[in-house]
């Protein structure tokens, strides 16, 4: 019995894995053009995994997220070879972006299933 237990856990650990931030429209939604401002931002939506100077003096904060999903059959030796799609990958990917004067002008978002 413990032995089966053991397996079990360990074969949905094995099922998901993910990291970043996702973020929620909803909340980037909330962000106000020409009055947010960058610590609004991240107040809302946690730290970004990376922060761009650009060229014309303004900031984006970019928020990115991505998740592993693997079937737990996939891991059975008899079963695994079998199945067609035994993982699948899905990722997102959030700019937000400020003028020069650290003000909200507007975000984009992309999303690979």
């Amino acid at each position: 019995m413990k032995r089966y237990l053991i397996l079990t856990l360990t074969l949905l650990m094995a099922a998901c894995t993910s990291q970043g931030t996702r973020t929620d429209t909803t909340q980037v939604d909330q962000l106000k053009p020409g009055r947010s401002t960058v610590a609004d931002a991240e107040r809302l939506l946690g730290s970004p995994q990376s922060v761009t100077k650009r060229l014309d003096g303004g900031t984006t904060l970019g928020y990115s997220f991505s998740a592993v999903k693997t079937d737990p059959a996939s891991t059975i030796p008899a079963v695994g070879p079998s199945l067609e799609k035994a993982t699948t990958t899905s990722g997102e990917y959030t700019a937000v972006t400020f003028d020069q004067r650290g003000l909200f002008t507007n975000y984009s978002r992309f999303q690979r299933n």
